[in-house]
């Protein structure tokens, strides 16, 4: 890494005309004739007479102590630099640089023409730090600070050293060109220059790293010449090198992507040779770049060794033939937008390493005719969103294939170690093209059909007896389905959304799954009721079934459960024991819930709105629910008479239960209780509960209270008006407000003092 430094020597005179002041301005004379012209070439930029390029004295370690001290003062804002994180990039490198020997010069003329002790009392405006605008205040109170103690004590003339001039070499590219001729680039020292388009910067980035490319700063042997045309020392003269090992250049690349290879090759030269490695242009993408077919041809000799290649747009055929003949270790090719003709798909068996082709968004073909797709490695195949007739595959190595929502007529298929095939929304094929497509593949595991709206039972059943190892199926949104007498018994994930024709007796074919796992039955309108005793089922979907009513399931492995939008539904039995959370939200026509499910921890019943006073059965001791600890029956209207006896219970919400008039609750281990919007509750039983504060002013009505709360240290009754018994037994009782409770009797409270005494 090269770092350039130009600085401005500036004299500040005072207008005090004592003596002192001026032999010291004659002492500064002196020096600047002896040290400024050898001193700035050997003692500040130069490396002259010092191999290592270190910066610093051996003779005198605390001098570069003092230069360091000096570099740290800086703040990023003296780094001309196109961004705050490039300024602090480079001054840490600058002060690592320092610490290890060798890096940025920043001095004034050699250490032998400075008075140590000067340097000691004083070293920031000996390195030449001055407070520039959008300093920080930190650092300039600082400098001030020096400053002012130096002028108190020895009345001396300041000398300041301005780094306004002090720039950093930017590379610059042309525009001329884009040819493999356009690697030879000019770089410029300036500010505020121009830049190329994105993609011409990447390109020509690339082709910066030819060894026969020469910079303009280079001489012809590789070394830089010493003096310009014009005789005066240039830029170069003054460059400290900052060079990392290759190996630790190398480590520290592999962790960028292209993009960020492109800028740091416009860094030096060292930087230009590391990122251009191949290991790091494996993977040529030129998705979305404007690149020419001479460019790519161009990258394409640059690395040979290339295994994966993406590029898409109007001239992708011409580019991916290139690849083809010019690329042999070719793994992974990406294509899309474009047209592929004939000539790609009878070139492509050449490449004999291919692994996996995606094709996105493409014309297949110059005519009508079949397109044929072969290849003996070929391992994963993807035609997506695609436009073509016909299509013949022959590959015996080809795992998965995609078809999805490309627009042909048929596919021909012999492949026989196929085992995953989604031909989802390609609205084109005919149920008999589908059905030879997929019983032409005998070891198919999963199959999505999708949005095939010609699907028929009589194919599912001709799959079902080829592909005896089909695991998934995806069938959602075929109308003509209804699953009659189609037997799949090693499926393990059945989705059916949106078809119209799966009613309750389809439930009869898929009880014969007995390995099904996963169930979806979404917008499914003629669902009436499922009834189902598989013993691997872990997770069903029942959403928008408008006509849905009755739902039994039975599974040991049941763990999750999603009933939503079923405005029929009225009867819910469930039996599992890996069941621990369960959601029946807004289901207002549920009447019965029987659970039976021993590790149900959580129950959310919100809105449930004809739920009755039963509900409060199963969720009792003996009620199915042994571990439940949070319960929510907000918004449950019709319950008038709630009564729990539960040992696990520890949360309570009973919200805008308007029409409960009794409570009673025996729950040891009951924490939290929420009854904002009982308005009419009149009787209220807490024997005994876990509380340990509880307020009963949100109900109004409350005519008789009995409360047994060991942990319960704060009770709030104010606006109970027609409160007239109470019963409270809270020993650790520590605040009581009974404001307003004008119903209440002493003889009440009384009681509990003397219970308390005793």
């Amino acid at each position: 890494m090269k770092i350039w430094c130009c600085l401005c020597f500036t004299r500040e005179e005072e207008e005090e005309e004592e003596e002192e002041d001026v032999d010291d301005e004659e002492e500064d004379k002196e020096l600047g004739e002896e040290g400024n012209s050898e001193a700035m070439r050997e003692g500040v930029f130069g490396n002259e007479g010092n191999p290592e390029g270190r910066i610093g004295n051996d003779d005198d370690p605390e001098e570069d102590v003092e230069r360091l001290l000096g570099l740290a003062a800086l703040s990023p804002q003296h780094l001309d630099c196109d961004d705050d994180d490039e300024q602090l990039r480079l001054f840490e490198d600058a002060v690592v640089a320092m610490r290890g020997g060798g890096g940025v010069g920043v001095g004034v003329g050699g250490g032998a023409h400075w008075d140590g002790a000067a340097r000691a009392a004083d070293p920031l405006p000996f390195l030449g730090v001055r407070r520039f605008e959008g300093e920080s205040s930190s650092a300039s109170a600082e400098t001030a600070a020096v400053d002012h103690d130096r002028d108190s004590h020895n009345k001396r003339a300041k000398v300041h050293y301005d780094f306004h001039e002090y720039h950093f070499a930017t590379a610059v590219f042309s525009n001329a060109g884009n040819s493999s001729s356009s690697a030879d680039r000019d770089y410029h020292i300036s500010q505020g220059s121009s830049f190329p388009s994105k993609n011409q910067i990447f390109y020509h980035t690339l082709t910066m790293s030819d060894g026969g490319g020469k910079n303009s700063s280079e001489s012809s042997d590789g070394t830089d010449d010493v003096r310009d045309k014009s005789g005066s020392p240039r830029l170069e003269d003054f460059e400290v090198r900052m060079d990392l090992t290759d190996d630790l250049l190398h480590m520290v690349f592999s962790f960028l992507d292209h993009t960020a290879l492109c800028r740091a090759a416009r860094v030096c030269r060292q930087w230009r040779a590391a990122s251009a490695h191949e290991d790091f242009w494996r993977c040529l993408n030129f998705e979305n770049r404007n690149i020419s077919v001479e460019q790519f041809e161009d990258m394409c000799r640059r690395y040979p060794n290339a295994t994966e290649v993406n590029i898409s747009g109007a001239s992708i055929h011409l580019l991916v033939m290139k690849a083809v003949s010019s690329l042999r270790n070719l793994e992974v090719l990406t294509l899309g937008r474009g047209q592929l003709g004939d000539t790609f798909f009878n070139a492509l068996s050449d490449c004999y390493l291919l692994k996996r082709l995606n094709v996105n968004d493409a014309n297949l073909g110059n005519s009508i005719q079949e397109i044929p797709i072969n290849h003996d490695s070929l391992r994963h195949l993807q035609l997506t969103k695609c436009r073509v007739m016909r299509i013949s595959v022959r590959c015996p190595q080809l795992e998965t294939m995609s078809l999805k929502r490309s627009n042909m007529a048929q596919a021909v298929l012999n492949c026989p170690l196929l085992h995953e095939l989604d031909i989802s929304s390609c609205h084109k094929l005919s149920d008999a093209a589908i059905r030879s497509a997929a019983t032409s593949c005998p070891q198919l595991e999963s199959l999505d059909m999708s949005n095939c709206s010609c699907v028929s039972d009589e194919t599912l059943r001709e799959i079902a007896l080829t592909c005896a190892n089909l695991h998934i199926l995806n069938a959602s949104y075929c109308p003509n389905i209804s699953l009659e007498s189609v037997r799949l018994p090693m499926l393990t994930k059945l989705q059916l959304h949106s078809c119209e024709g799966i009613t309750s007796a389809s439930m009869a074919a898929v009880s014969h799954s007995y390995m099904l796992e996963v169930l979806e039955l979404d917008n499914c309108s003629l669902l009436t009721s499922v009834s189902l005793d598989l013993p691997r089922l872990q997770n069903i979907r029942l959403v928008h079934c408008r006509k849905f009513a009755d739902l039994n399931l039975r599974s040991i492995m049941l763990s999750s459960i999603m009933v939503s939008n079923c405005p029929a539904l009225h009867r819910i039995n469930i039996t599992s024991n890996a069941l621990q959370k369960l959601a029946l939200q807004k289901q207002e026509s549920l009447t019965t819930l029987a659970l039976q499910c021993q590790t149900l921890q959580e129950v959310d019943l919100t809105d449930c709105e004809s739920l009755t006073n039963s509900i409060c059965e199963v969720f009792s001791d003996g009620g199915g629910c042994p571990m439940l600890k949070s319960l929510v029956l907000d918004n449950c209207e019709s319950l008038t008479a709630v009564q729990f006896c539960s040992t696990s219970l520890v949360s309570l919400s009973l919200v805008g239960c308007r029409a409960i008039t009794a409570l009673n609750l025996t729950c040891p281990y009951l924490e939290q209780v929420c009854l904002d919007g009982c308005d009419h509750l009149e009787r209220a039983s807490f024997c005994p509960v876990g509380l340990q504060s509880l307020n009963l002013g949100i109900c109004p009505k409350l005519n008789v209270l009995s409360i047994k709360a060991p942990c319960m240290v704060l009770l709030e009754l104010k606006g109970c008006g027609v409160l007239s018994e109470a019963s409270i037994n809270c020993p650790l009782l520590t605040s009581l407000d009974a404001s307003f409770c004008s119903q209440l009797k002493d003889d009440c409270l009384l009681l509990q003092q003397l219970l308390h005494a005793r």
